[in-house]
């Protein structure tokens, strides 16, 4: 999935190539004996005075 837009990421200039071969060669590092993945989810919530 991630892999996915990596061309589309680089075109636009959000992430430099290397860096996204980088990120993308970290996450399947994860799937190693050793590896580890986690993520949280965090919500907010906001106000606005009138």
């Amino acid at each position: 999935m991630i892999e996915g837009v990596g061309d589309q990421a680089v075109l636009h200039g959000l992430i430099e190539k290397e860096l996204f071969a980088k990120g993308i060669s970290d996450l399947l590092r994860t799937t190693e004996p050793d590896g580890v993945f986690s993520y949280t989810f965090f919500k907010g919530i906001g106000t606005k005075e009138h």
